[in-house]
């Protein structure tokens, strides 16, 4: 097996991974990050979410700056050379940046090669860590060269899920199945007959009048549309309950194929559409999570309550995937924002560990604010940061 030394590991490339090794890298630390996509990005590539939420404050006016600088802004402005035409669009109470998953992919590949002292290794997953007397000594990596094992003073967990923690034997929390928001599935529809732009309304309506009537599955209820870059282009957003894996993959494109069929008999702009693409996988909400030094909680987020060690702004609401009612939002008060502190980030019973983006120490109701993409960028900015920061203590 080969060994590796670094100062400090980052589990998943996601863009909170991505962001947690630049900031350590150029904070001078010898950083390696892990991968298991054959690109960085996660979610953010392989999703086609379309939007990045949680760049930004509420208000009336457009905003020009993010919420928390930083590498979100280099990550903004990259993105702004690749696709100028692409600006900040209010979507109801929030404002988003429509972004293509190609771009970010780019952005983010370009932004890692600038660093002398970051290594990445993609389609790698760590597979073992090596622990005693709470903290993490050795960590085990299958990559497409074979096994390799990395003794680091650090490590980040931004797998999205806390696998790295879980590993380590750290605490951790995870709703039971049959309580946890319903995850999502993207579809780009081609072909569509211009002239209706009421898609985004009617698409709903006739969803949930296909499962009164028994035509559709019934979580197809909650089916959200929004229109593409081109005129004959849409995409359908699914919601899926179950637990992940290939059963559930199968079923997500299973229910796309008799949603459009059923779409293409109830609506003239459907007759002749097909399914151009479709996200790479089903996309948890909400996943295993550290516990942590703080675990923040939905009151936090609605009451935009400010902490001693905050680390991290974000004025996204609590959007909640639920299964009985479909989405609901509950909103911080506008014009104000919550803050996230270091807490949070800190993993109780692993002293070098330390954790960003959707698995930080959260309540499910939190979760549902902290999880989205700008977030987990400041996120994973402020976990590398401080990671550098306890190695040269």
């Amino acid at each position: 097996m080969t060994t590796l030394p670094c100062e400090l590991l980052v589990a998943g490339g996601g863009v909170a991974g991505v962001c947690a090794a630049l900031a350590a890298a150029r904070s001078g630390g010898e950083t390696l990050l892990v991968e298991s996509h054959p690109w960085l990005g996660g979610t953010g590539t392989t999703g086609m979410l379309r939007h990045i939420c949680g760049l930004y404050g509420t208000g009336d006016t457009v905003p020009t700056e993010t919420l928390n600088g930083g590498l979100t802004d280099e990550i903004v402005k990259g993105l702004a050379r690749r696709a100028p035409l692409r600006t900040v669009r209010k979507m109801g109470q929030v404002y988003v940046l429509p972004y293509e998953d190609s771009d970010l992919r780019t952005v983010l590949t370009d932004l890692c090669g600038a660093e002398r002292k970051l290594r990445v290794l993609t389609s790698s997953t760590v597979t073992e860590v090596v622990a005693g007397d709470g903290r993490i000594d050795a960590v085990c990596v299958a990559t497409p060269d074979g096994p390799l094992r990395t003794t680091t003073d650090m490590a980040i967990d931004c797998t999205g899920n806390a696998n790295l923690a879980a590993l380590a034997g750290a605490t951790c929390n995870l709703s039971p199945p049959a309580e946890r928001q319903l995850a999502g599935f993207t579809i780009r529809v081609n072909g569509l007959r211009v002239g209706d732009d009421l898609l985004s309304i009617k698409v709903p309506y006739f969803c949930a009048k296909g499962v009164e009537q028994g035509l559709l599955p019934p979580l197809l209820r909650f089916t959200t549309f929004f229109s593409g870059d081109d005129a004959d282009e849409g995409f359908c957003k699914l919601s899926l309950d179950g637990e992940e894996g290939h059963e559930r993959d199968q079923r997500a494109h299973d229910w796309s194929r008799i949603l459009l069929s059923y779409l293409e008999s109830v609506l003239p702009a459907f007759r002749g559409a097909g399914i151009g693409g479709t996200a790479q996988a089903v996309l948890e909400r909400e996943g295993r999570r550290v516990l942590g030094e703080y675990t923040l909680t939905g009151d936090d987020v609605l009451t935009a309550r400010k902490f001693p060690d905050a680390v991290v702004k974000n004025a996204w609401p609590v959007e909640i995937w639920d299964r009985s009612k479909g989405t609901r939002y509950q909103y911080v008060p506008e014009g104000d924002f919550y803050e996230i502190p270091l807490g949070c980030l800190r993993v109780q019973g692993v002293s070098n560990l330390l954790a960003a983006g959707r698995c930080i120490s959260a309540t499910p109701a939190a979760l549902a604010s902290t999880r989205v993409m700008g977030t987990c960028m400041a996120l994973g900015e402020q976990a590398g940061l401080a990671a550098v920061w306890c190695l040269r203590k």
